[in-house]
């Protein structure tokens, strides 16, 4: 019988060295990793907020047991199919590396002990960015840099670097803290590396270094604290640690901020009254409006276009604004469900990648002429397919969303208008990194944002998918199911010796959409049995319901029956290059059609400011020598910025990179650095 246990802490560093040194594993039965990048940053900002992520559950087992290490493969690419290796303890041997090493088995927690893991071996690039000074509020800004937490400086974490701000990689921070580099050494090797200081002057680039550094110190510290993570620890005999995995799926109910904000506007206006009419006006099968959506809809409409996060909203909005704008936003979420299925990029509301890209779709109908997508050009047509695809497949709203909806609600009020966006960094923030159908093979997690944009994708590259039994087009919302080409069970009892065929069992290319009950049919057959007894029994034509999923029709013969890679590669290469033909190749087209480069004369003055403390300041810029007229006096661009900001906080020694401070409106009344006028002079000379 185990002895009751209190909630205990430890650092992430103590994890670390733990799952490094093999004292801490999984069982061999835990299921795999499945956490998409996005949970990982999630984390990640928790911890730094010092927000509950729950407990991590270990046990030590009296008795004996398979376990396996932490997941430590690429997601994908060479080794991303790489079975994980298994190692069996007799219960002396658990006895004594319990006593010897603290050995114990991860039971709850695992997801969030990999990721962690992962994060900081950089095997899954994690970067916090921080903000800029004149992005942090007024207290923050009067504390010296070494005296801010990284609550009060971090603007999010990302899988890339941010070119605008300072960023630091979790796996280099990390590395370097555990090392014996000199600071020289890692101004080389890591700081140097960085995008953000490129073009700085030298006493900025100090000042930014010793602000890199301070923040590596900052996550050191983070890393080290002992009560960053709380776990249990349990000594389990058999029947509890079964009964331990039977009972510990249970969920609770979590209040979500919506509710708050319900209470808040109860007053005046009845949120989950409406919400509640919204849904019994349609059937309930054919629509599924989620109120976040409307609320943050009209949180934009409400701040000319600046915020729609929950702070703002629970803040700012009053009944008076939902009264206005309810109704209208709740006609443009249908229109936008309408239009998404219309032109098959969704069979289901519930198979959507991202639910929040329906808020810019939203915003463009508010601004087009009519409000109806009947009435956008066909101009407006490609930029919103351009969009919606490569948003997806760069899995833009996996972090940061609050300011990615801001952007992109900016960016298609702008299309909807017929103008062009003078931000060009904009078109490489949605390029599709896939570069060849191994992309397509490594999409094995159902969750993920690219895994269901796929299986959109392919409805809408055949412009609708087929049934099997009967050829007939699925309806909207249908209740679908990403149904195995190749049957699991088919699979496992055919390639059981086949590490690299089980590994791609899960695989995007082996799945398709099938209404439930034509999936529940089918079985564990061979592909090219269950097909035939379809096409003889159902469907003489499934030839056509099989290319249109982008299925080799060689299937219904029995070709692949025995060669499953070979079938998953065919078909991954299929997906691919229909992803690159409608939408990778249309990249320069789109960038030709909707970027205006920004009018930059190299000659004269320009009238610039920028925002600082709240406050707003004004300068003159000569364009031929590239100085900053500030009150009277010439200055570099940076030393001009240095100067205003002492201006405005008192504070001397407030150095920036000036061509990211400074900020003109080009004549279509976009707001733009003057770094644009750097680059272009760059260019002509």
């Amino acid at each position: 019988m185990s002895e009751p246990q209190l909630q205990q802490t430890e650092s992430i560093k103590y994890l670390m060295e733990n799952i490094e040194k093999g004292n801490i594993v999984l069982p061999e039965f835990q299921r795999d990793f499945v956490w998409d990048i996005g949970k990982t940053y999630e984390l990640f900002d928790s911890l730094v907020r010092d927000i509950f992520i729950g407990s991590i559950i270990y046990g030590k087992p009296s008795f004996e047991i398979t376990v396996r290490d932490i997941d430590k493969r690429p997601r994908k690419g060479t080794g991303s199919r790489a079975k994980i290796e298994t190692k069996f303890f007799t219960k002396e041997e658990i006895e004594h590396k319990s006593q010897i090493n603290n050995f114990r088995l991860v039971l709850d927690g695992q997801q969030r002990a990999t990721s962690i893991y992962r994060a900081l071996k950089g095997i899954d690039d994690i970067w916090i960015i921080i903000k800029n000074e004149e992005e942090l509020i007024e207290d923050i800004q009067n504390k010296q840099f070494k005296d801010r937490t990284l609550e009060e400086i971090i603007h999010e974490f990302n899988g890339q670097e941010d070119e605008d701000r300072l960023s630091v990689k979790l796996s280099d921070a990390y590395t370097i803290n555990k090392s014996d580099d000199f600071e020289d050494e890692i101004k080389t090797k890591y700081f140097e590396l960085l995008m953000y200081p490129s073009g700085f002057e030298e006493d900025e680039i100090k000042s930014v270094f010793r602000k890199f550094m301070g923040t590596i110190k900052k996550l050191n510290e983070l890393l080290g604290s002992e009560k960053l993570l709380s776990y249990y620890l349990l000594n389990m005999n058999t029947e509890k640690f079964a009964l331990f995995f039977e009972r510990s799926n249970s969920k609770g109910i979590q209040l979500n901020f919506i509710d708050i904000l319900a209470a808040k506007l109860y007053k005046g206006f009845n949120l989950r009254e409406e919400i509640e009419k919204l849904q019994n006006s349609y059937d309930v099968s054919d629509y599924q409006f989620n109120r976040e959506i409307i609320v943050r809809t009209i949180s934009y409409i409400i701040s000319n276009g600046k915020e729609v996060d929950r702070k703002y909203i629970l803040t700012n909005l009053n009944y008076t604004h939902f009264n206005e704008y309810w109704d209208k936003v709740c006609i443009y979420y249908k229109k936008v469900i309408d239009f998404l299925f219309k032109e098959n990029y969704i069979l289901s509301q519930s198979w959507m990648p991202y639910e929040n890209m329906i808020i810019p779709l939203i915003i463009f109908l508010h601004e087009l002429n009519g409000s109806d997508f009947s009435q956008m050009n066909e101009r407006q047509n490609e930029f919103i397919s351009y969009w919606y695809w490569s948003s997806i497949f760069s899995q833009r709203y996996s972090s940061g969303t609050n300011e990615v909806i801001v952007q992109d609600c900016t960016i298609l009020k702008r299309i909807a208008n017929n103008l062009k966006t003078t931000d060009k960094s904009y078109f490489n923030k949605i390029k599709i990194p896939m570069k060849g159908h191994e992309d397509i093979l490594s999409l094995t997690k159902k969750g993920s944002a690219v895994y269901k944009g796929v299986l959109n994708f392919i409805n809408f590259a055949s412009k609708g998918l087929l049934d099997w039994p009967n050829s007939s087009k699925l309806t909207f919302n249908s209740k679908l199911e990403d149904h195995h080409i190749f049957p699991k069970q088919y699979i496992k009892e055919n390639y059981s010796d086949d590490d690299n065929a089980v590994s791609l069992i899960d695989c995007v290319a082996n799945r398709t959409l099938l209404p439930k009950i034509t999936n529940i049919r089918i079985g564990k057959k061979a592909p090219s049995d269950y097909l035939m007894d379809i096409k003889l029994k159902k469907n003489i034509n499934i030839e056509d319901s099989l290319k249109n999923h982008l299925i080799p029709i060689e299937l219904l013969d029995g070709l692949y029956d025995d060669f499953y890679f070979d079938f998953v590669e065919t078909r991954a290469k299929q997906i691919f290059e229909s992803i690159e033909n409608k939408v990778i190749v249309k990249e320069k087209q789109v960038l030709n059609n909707f970027y205006k480069t920004p009018v930059t004369s190299n000659s004269g003055n320009k009238k610039v400011f920028a925002n600082y403390y709240n406050k707003k300041i004004e300068a003159t810029f000569d364009i031929d020598t590239e100085k900053i007229l500030y009150k009277g006096k010439s200055y570099s661009v940076s030393s001009g910025a240095s100067k205003a900001k002492e201006d405005l906080s008192g504070k001397a020694n407030a150095s920036t990179n000036g061509w990211k401070f400074w900020k003109y409106y080009t004549d279509s009344d976009e707001i733009r650095f003057i770094d644009d006028y750097r680059k272009s002079n760059a260019f002509t000379k």
